[in-house]
């Protein structure tokens, strides 16, 4: 087959389409409508379905948009490759490379397949997207022990890396899915991403839904027959409770909020392609982050110089230029290196300091090129000035101090300065020259003896610009940030001390499958992890982590595929700023859940009042529907879009096992009661008045009160008029207020949903009894600080609502 690994052509609608329904919520839904269509309601099943249809839709929507911006990052162009058959040289396709070709590898190529060095001289090779080694890798066609790790085979070249300098030619061994490129491919399709936390707490709470529903169905339905009601009168109250238990606008409201909140990541520079990540990313406990690309630039730059005494830095970094052979192009969006990295930055540097290289000796007076050999472990280049020999070498520091002339004092203080900088991470070059009246002398051990040291440049990969200041966010906001990366121990240590992160956060010499273990190991010890990377090697933790994030400019096609959010713009704020919207979506779903349980509830329990005092069905299913699908789903959409809380980011994650913690969880069912209790008093005072009118007043009691609970479920502190405004809150609820109307005052409605015109006396009657349970709630709100005391102020510390969190606030408190 081709040489390149297996990956799908076009966004996989099947496996989209499959996830919008693989939900238990969903299941309770579809089970609904098949109740209903089955007993003959088929207004019930329209209304119900037509939810299950909407709720796929938007979700399949997002999910395959964002999979098609994806796939449209990948490069279009075809690369072509050098390859000797039948002892000519001939360019071909990279994906037609079989195993047997000898490849041609020159300065500057991708490599397009595994393959064993048969000849190389001055061979370096960038390996970062399989390693993470932010620095080129020496390579040579001596064989090498058959167990040493990836990153030490130095006589083996691999696809999706590239050559950085010198020359080599190459046998490929494997193509394809066999490369090592297929082989972190294959471990990312084995890593299989845990169900997120947010998915189990629904789970859990669709479990919860259907024991409830179920057992008040059956108690309900032997109640009646008991009492002698027909077997179809006892299955339908039953399926009018099940449908009552069951929230039906909280899969579509779930889905509608989610999608909102990737839209707004997006517009930040995040494309969410699942939306369950959305709301599990404001609970990450954990950013596992690659180094390499992620939070460094994976470019090198020029970090000092430092010149022996008699010398001045600018000569220095004048004499490492002329030791070099890369070249400066323009583009057309600025200069750019071309060939080894290291003198790359050089140069760069030397141009951004006024120093032309291509004014510091004639054109044409190059000699002799000595390329950086990695046993020699040195490089040298040597000039005519018409009158003589001027040769500049750069290379390791001992190696140049013991090829110099200098004293050894001289030589102590250089390799002094150069210990120093390499414990900080950074890669130091000694630099140094030498005159030589004779142009005939050539040889290489010769050319560049009894140098005169002139001093170090030292180079690095600099952070980027945002980086400490997003790590710092994320550590204030209680998430714990691990760098995880293939670089050399003292590399990745310089980087952590650079973003104040202890020791034991900083891995470093880390492979693939151990980077899979770490996610996992964290993942079983409770915590929600999410990793961050751009490279081949990030791909497996990607896909197993909680929510894996790649880089969308500089990343790999594979880290993008294994993720589920692709940033555009590669900046590790980007992910902080993730977070918080993440945060704000898991705070507002927090609310919704609990505005349309407490609400499920109240209807449920007014039911089972109602039916089990032998009063007659208080609502039908029809105006069940209507109140959880039209006149509760409104405002409940509304809520998803609460402005951020203000602590939002000063307090850490949310950690509860649950949904809502016990504490909640007692005040929405007081919630629900009261909900329940308004709705059967409003019924039995529609049976007093004897005009036919209790199952509508009933309705709209049900439906006001929790039309005028929205505003307080919005904090469990502060009354609604001390929070930010919220206008889509209020344009839902004059809606809905409208719906409410028209269903009670519009003729043709009536016969549907079973609704008779309310007069003056009755809608008195209403608005008195919906108030009541809004009124009690605002009571308790304000009764509690002094209640609470002195831990009143350390709960506002710790928690938020919306100006903080409502729930969340309740579960920080209760922590």
């Amino acid at each position: 087959g081709p040489n390149r690994p297996s990956r799908a052509e076009r966004p996989p609608y099947l496996s989209i389409a499959v996830r919008q329904v693989a939900d238990p919520l969903v299941a309770l839904l579809v089970a609904a409508v098949v109740v209903s269509a089955a007993i003959g309601e088929r207004l019930d099943a329209a209304i119900i379905g037509a939810v299950v249809v909407l709720n796929a839709l938007l979700g399949f929507a997002q999910e395959a948009g964002a999979e098609r911006e994806v796939l449209a990052l990948r490069e279009a162009v075809e690369r072509r490759v050098a390859v000797v058959r039948d002892g000519q040289e001939v360019e071909v396709s990279a994906e037609d490379i079989v195993p047997g070709d000898l490849m041609v590898l020159r300065e500057g190529d991708g490599v397009a397949a595994d393959g064993r060095l048969v000849a190389a001289r001055g061979l370096e090779v960038d390996e970062s997207a399989l390693t993470g080694e932010s620095v080129p890798v020496a390579k040579s066609g001596d064989p090498v022990a058959a167990q040493v790790p990836f990153a030490e085979r130095s006589s083996m070249v691999f696809a999706g890396t590239g050559i950085t300098r010198g020359r080599a030619r190459a046998v490929v061994t494997t193509t394809g899915d066999a490369t090592e490129i297929g082989a972190v491919a294959a471990l990312t399709a084995r890593a299989k991403p845990p169900r997120t936390p947010f998915q189990r707490r629904l789970g859990e709470l669709a479990r919860v839904m259907v024991v409830l529903g179920v057992g008040i169905t059956l108690f309900l339905g032997g109640a009646m027959l008991a009492r002698g009601s027909a077997l179809d009168e006892a299955f339908l109250v039953g399926v009018s409770v099940a449908v009552a238990a069951v929230p039906e606008g909280l899969v579509a409201t779930l889905t509608v909020t989610l999608a909102l909140g990737g839209r707004a990541m997006a517009r930040r520079g995040a494309i969410v392609r699942r939306l369950r990540a959305v709301e599990t990313l404001g609970g990450a406990t954990v950013i596992a982050s690659d180094k390499t690309g992620t939070l460094t630039q994976n470019r090198l730059r020029l970090a000092a110089v430092w010149a022996l005494p008699g010398e001045v830095e600018e000569r220095v970094l004048a004499a490492a230029v002329l030791a070099s052979t890369a070249e400066i192009v323009d583009r057309g969006d600025g200069p750019a290196a071309v060939g080894d990295p290291v003198e790359g930055a050089l140069l760069l540097a030397a141009r951004d300091r006024g120093l032309d290289p291509g004014d510091l000796v004639p054109e044409g007076s190059v000699l002799a090129e000595i390329p950086f050999d990695p046993e020699r472990r040195r490089a040298a280049v040597a000039y005519s000035d018409g009158r003589r020999m001027r040769v500049f070498a750069k290379g390791a520091p001992e190696v140049i101090s013991n090829l110099s002339s200098a004293s050894s004092a001289t030589r102590e203080a250089l390799e002094e300065q150069a210990g120093a900088w390499a414990a900080d991470g950074l890669r130091v070059l000694a630099i140094a020259e030498r005159f030589l009246a004779d142009r005939g002398l050539a040889d290489d051990e010769a050319l560049d003896a009894e140098l005169r040291l002139l001093g170090l440049v030292a180079l690095h990969d600099p952070l980027r610009p945002q980086a400490a200041g997003a790590v710092r966010h994320a550590l204030e906001a209680g998430v714990d940030v691990r760098i995880l990366t293939g670089d050399h121990p003292a590399t990745a240590d310089a980087i952590g001390r650079a973003l104040q992160l202890p020791s034991d956060r900083v891995f470093a010499r880390v492979s693939p499958a151990d980077k899979l273990e770490l996610v996992r190991r964290l993942q079983r010890s409770g915590e929600v992890v999410v990793v961050t990377g751009d490279g081949v090697n990030d791909a497996p933790a990607l896909r197993q982590a909680d929510v894996g994030i790649a880089m969308g400019g500089s990343g790999t096609e594979a880290a993008r595929e294994a993720a589920d959010i692709v940033l555009t713009d590669d900046d590790f704020s980007t992910i902080v700023a993730a977070v918080r919207e993440g945060r704000r979506v898991g705070d507002n779903v927090r609310k919704f859940v609990a505005f349309l349980l407490s609400a499920n509830l109240g209807e449920v329990l007014l039911f089972a009042a109602a039916v089990g005092a032998g009063l007659g069905v208080p609502l039908t299913v029809v105006q069940v529907l209507i109140i959880n699908v039209l006149t509760d789903g409104l405002p409940a959409v509304a809520l998803s879009r609460d402005p951020e809380a203000t602590e939002a980011m000063a307090r850490g994650p949310f950690r509860g096992g649950r949904l809502f913690s016990r504490r909640v969880w007692g005040g929405l069912a007081v919630i629900g009661v009261l909900v329940g209790l308004v709705g059967l008093a409003a019924f039995l005072a529609g049976r007093t008045l004897g005009d036919g009118a209790e199952q509508t007043m009933a309705f709209a009691t049900i439906a006001a009160a929790e039309l005028t609970l929205v505003f307080s479920v919005r904090s469990v502190r502060r009354p609604p008029w001390r929070l930010p405004r919220n206008g889509y809150l209020e344009a839902a609820v004059l809606a809905s207020v409208a719906l409410l109307v028209a269903s009670i005052y519009l003729p043709a409605l009536h016969e549907p949903l079973g609704t008779v015109s309310l007069g003056l006396v009755e809608v008195a009657i209403v608005a008195v009894l919906a108030a009541a349970p809004v009124v009690l709630v605002e009571l308790v709100k304000a009764g509690a600080p002094l209640m609470r005391g002195g831990c009143g102020k350390s709960a506002r510390r710790l928690g938020g609502d919306a100006d903080g969190s409502s729930a969340q606030a309740a579960h920080t408190r209760d922590s």
